[in-house]
Formats: structure tokens, C-alpha cells, sequence
């Protein structure tokens, strides 16, 4: 099929903490005004308004599930847009990506990727506190960083990880670098993508949706609780709902304006130098500039809690951790065992 005859679909792909969940839902409260300006935004099931299942299917390979999407799309609606910062990882994947776009062709569509991407050093310090938030380890941040560019530093490197993509003749990409400087970051998408703003203005997002930061005690907390959890053998990866139990105590105590910051200017300065031939590289290739042509340093004075080793306060957060994970072993059952044997008795966690 002729380029000029086909249609586009546009997977805004993240990357991790870039605001996706926010943009997810202006996007969910915006689908009949995209509509009206020629953007189809449609979901795999009805029930959800999500795109997830249509990225789990890429990364597994399971390609009837986006036969049928491609199937119930209206055959004159010139762009498509899909949203999941889950698509990442797989669109990196030069067998799924090939497999992908050569289905897109098949369908008359030609693939138009879209990502937004932190400086490293805020990177790195807003998986830090998301990854602590879930429980998903209980590392002290300097020890996270150094796993992170010792084990994990791919994912880092956006010269080497998207390689990829830049590289498939057959795929369009668009990087925009994420900053609260640059304003809204849907709307910053949108008009990249050379879509119209209504006349009344796009609805905003759902209040609810939003991931706010738990703070420098709620970081603490979290860690925490890892810590009890790594005494009871339960890892926090197998547990439900993990993020939730930390981020409403946060929420209740009123810690998320406190925000955590892991760097201090020459912990940050060093990770910066660390990617910075590779940072020109990407950037050269993608914008024609110097990355900080394009991508500010975002000023880092580290902001964590000590907290006392005994007296009120400390009991206070004792209490606390306690109730994470009561509240935790509510939905999981393995939890809830492990504790039945071990009972909350408010005993004492390292300092973060």
C-alpha cells in the first residue's frame, strides 16, 4: 500500500514516570473531542479504559488479540492513538517490532512511536521512590543506583535502547523530553502530534488517577515495611495491591509535598556524566543538537527523613508501618499467614 494512502497509529509509549497515568486519563475524558478532530481513541475491552492488554499481547506475541482491535476500527479514521508505557520494553524488541509493523501494513496503518524521557539523574530518582512506593525492594537509594547502572543500566542508555525503532524504516518517532518547565505534558503530545485543542479546551483528567510522590517519610515507610516483609519471607512482589497501603497513609499525614530526592549536585553531576556521550549521540540523531540543547539539568538537593531512634515520633511510625501492613495482609493471604505467626508488636525498623 502506498505511504501516502495509510493511516497512522501513534503508541505513546512512556517511558516510566513521564506522567503517563495523567495523560492516560485526559485522554479517557478527551475521546469524543479527539474524536470529532480525527483521532480514534478506542480500548481492546469495553469494561476498561486501557491499553495494556494490547501491550501485554506484543510483548507475548499473541497477535489475534490485535488482529481484532485492528478489525473494529473504523475504516475512515485517519490516526489512531494508544497509550501504555507498558509498550516500551517490547517496541525495543527488533522481533516483536518487525512482527508489529508488518501487521500495521497488513491493516493499512503506519507506526508512529512516541515516548517522553527524563534527564537520568531525575530518571533514576523517580523509579527509585515509585519501585520503594510498591515494595518492590528495600534498598537505600545509594545502593539502588549503583544496581541501577551496574545491572540495569539499558534501560538508561536511550541511544542504545532505542536503536531499535530509529533504526526500522518503516516506524516514525517522535522523543519529547519530560519537564514540568515544559509544560503540560498532554498537551505537549497532542500538539506534536499536530491535533487541534476544541474550542472549549480539552477536559481535564480525573482527580483520582493521578500518582503523586508519598514524600520523604512515605519513602521511609516503604522502606520500612520492606524490611519487615524481607524478616517475614514475603517478598513484595507477590503481593496485591502493594502501592496503595503506603501512598494512603502519605495522603493522610499530608507528606507528599515534602518530595524526596535521593542526589545531591554531584551524585547527580556524576550519573550525568556517566550517559553524557551517549546522551549527545541520541540527541544528535533525533533533535540535530546536544542533548542539553534540548534537556535542562534538573537541580537535585537531596531531601530525605531520619527519623529519631526512639520517643513519640518513632513510635508514631512504628504504629504506622504496623498498619501498612495489616492493611496489606487484608488482601493477601500469604501476608496474613506469615503474620499469624509473627504478630505486629510494633518491632523496631532500621533507619532509612
Amino acid at each position: 500500500m502506498p505511504e501516502a494512502s495509510m493511516r497512522e497509529l501513534v503508541i505513546h509509549a512512556g517511558t516510566h514516570k513521564t506522567a503517563s497515568s495523567y495523560i492516560q486519563s485526559r485522554l479517557a475524558a478527551n475521546q469524543e473531542q479527539l474524536g470529532q478532530g480525527g483521532v480514534i481513541v478506542r480500548y481492546p475491552g469495553p469494561p476498561s479504559r486501557k491499553h495494556k492488554p494490547l501491550a501485554a499481547a506484543l510483548a507475548k506475541e499473541r497477535w489475534p488479540l490485535w488482529r481484532r482491535y485492528l478489525r473494529g476500527l473504523p475504516a475512515e479514521t485517519p490516526r489512531v492513538l494508544l497509550s501504555a508505557e507498558q509498550f516500551t520494553q517490547p517496541l525495543v524488541r527488533r522481533r516483536r517490532l518487525a512482527a508489529l509493523v508488518e501487521l500495521l501494513e497488513q491493516a493499512g496503518f503506519r507506526l508512529h512511536v512516541l515516548c517522553f524521557l527524563r534527564d537520568q539523574p531525575d530518571y533514576i530518582n523517580a523509579r527509585y521512590v515509585h519501585s520503594s512506593r510498591r515494595l518492590y525492594h528495600c534498598q537505600d537509594f545509594d545502593t539502588y543506583v549503583q544496581v541501577q547502572l551496574a545491572e540495569r543500566q539499558h534501560i538508561y542508555d536511550y541511544s542504545l535502547l532505542f536503536s531499535p525503532l530509529l533504526s526500522h524504516p518503516g516506524v516514525r518517532c517522535t522523543f519529547l523530553p519530560y519537564s514540568s518547565a515544559f509544560g503540560d505534558p498532554f498537551e505537549r503530545m497532542l500538539e506534536a502530534l499536530g491535533v487541534t485543542a476544541p474550542p472549549q479546551g480539552w477536559a481535564a483528567a480525573d482527580p483520582s488517577k493521578g500518582n503523586v510522590q508519598p514524600g520523604c517519610r512515605g519513602v521511609w515507610l516503604a522502606r520500612a515495611v520492606g524490611e519487615r516483609l524481607q524478616a517475614l519471607g514475603v517478598p513484595g512482589r507477590a503481593l496485591a495491591n502493594t502501592g496503595a497501603a503506603v501512598r494512603r497513609i502519605a495522603e493522610a499525614q499530608g507528606w507528599q509535598d515534602d518530595r524526596y530526592c535521593g542526589f545531591d549536585a554531584a551524585a547527580a553531576e556524576a550519573v550525568s556524566s556517566h550517559y553524557s556521550a551517549s546522551n549527545d549521540a541520541f540527541a544528535q540523531r533525533v533533535w540535530g543538537c546536544r542533548w542539553r540543547d534540548r534537556v535542562p539539568v534538573v537541580p537535585m538537593d537531596r531531601r530525605q527523613y531520619e527519623p529519631p531512634a526512639g520517643g513519640p515520633e518513632r513510635e508514631a511510625l512504628e504504629r504506622l508501618v504496623d498498619q501498612a501492613l495489616a492493611d496489606l495482609a487484608a488482601g493477601n493471604r500469604c501476608l496474613a499467614k506469615a503474620l499469624r505467626n509473627t504478630p505486629l508488636t510494633m518491632t523496631p525498623t532500621r533507619s532509612a
